[in-house]
């Protein structure tokens, strides 16, 4: 054979690759058309997907701080593909006032286990496989009192990332703003990913009060970790800082998961390692800063 028809055929496997992968990726995923959110209300056993970015909940009296206290757990949850995620979670929310999670599959058996400990979630639906809805998830005890969804899509994958924007109240009769992301993973540049950082930031810096973001941020290279701490450092956002060699790394060592935070007392930040998921769990203790009394 010629290499001239070595080359046509290459080029006939190549594309035909290329569009069974399309088909592929056509009857296995489903993309929403808009960025709106899925709420599992375990005190209503009920789910109901909104067809709107954002949703509002009444206020019924009820805060997220326990005494001035916000203990909070960010993970990466890997689709629930470990087993054993069922009783590391249950025991890892257990004194918790809040929960981000990244890689959440809405499947009927997290439903379930949701109903069951009466948390309240909210999901940024990125996308459907096999009729399951999967993005990241907040949960709490409490209804927020807004939520809003963004979608950002993979650049090469063209799947979609999602993250939420959160307001909760607290005891102090303040706002507490929460952002849960989980970030673009394959690019060339940082170009994408910074972009969808500063969108989420924007929204949380405009809050006047307190505020905690926290997730998957998939800082796998110099150029992410450079680009992620000039943005945090000019919304003067503070990272928590955990203890070396405790959260889940890429194989250059650069950590993926991390906790800001602005206006708040941080605790304690730790990272137990765990089998559970690809992810070491992240848990962090807040305390609210008491206001001073006015002259």
């Amino acid at each position: 054979m010629s290499a001239h028809k070595k080359t046509r055929w290459f080029l006939f496997i190549i594309i035909g690759l290329a569009i069974a992968t399309v088909i592929v990726f056509k009857v296995l995923f489903s993309v929403p058309d808009a960025e709106h959110l899925v709420v599992t209300d375990g005190v209503k056993d009920t789910q109901v997907e909104s067809r709107f970015e954002c949703q509002s909940f009444e206020r019924n009296g009820r805060t997220l701080d326990d005494n001035g206290q916000i203990d909070v757990l960010v993970w990466n949850l890997y689709k629930q593909n470990r087993e054993n995620w069922k009783p590391v979670l249950s025991e890892l929310l257990k004194g918790k006032q809040l929960a981000l999670l990244q890689e959440v599959s809405l499947t009927d058996e997290f439903k379930s286990w949701l109903y069951q400990i009466e948390w309240i979630g909210q999901q940024a639906k990125a996308f459907e496989a096999f009729d399951v809805s999967a993005g990241v998830l907040n949960l709490a005890p409490v209804y927020p009192l807004r939520i809003c969804a963004q979608l950002d899509s993979e650049p090469w994958l063209q799947l979609p990332k999602s993250a939420l924007f959160a307001t909760y109240p607290l005891s102090d009769g303040s706002e507490l703003a929460v952002g849960n992301l989980h970030a673009i993973n394959f690019t060339l540049g940082t170009d994408e990913y910074r972009q969808q950082v500063i969108t989420l930031v924007n929204k949380l810096k405009r809050h006047p009060g307190p505020v905690i973001f926290g997730g998957d941020f998939n800082t796998w290279s110099d150029e992410r970790m450079q680009k992620l701490g000039q943005i945090m450092a000019t919304a003067h956002f503070k990272e928590a800082v955990f203890p070396s060699g405790q959260r889940s790394e890429f194989m250059n060592g650069h950590v993926l998961d991390h906790i800001y935070y602005r206006d708040l007392q941080l605790i304690t930040a730790k990272a137990p390692t765990s089998d559970a998921s690809d992810h070491n769990p992240l848990l962090a203790s807040f305390a609210l800063i008491a206001a001073k009394p006015s002259l």
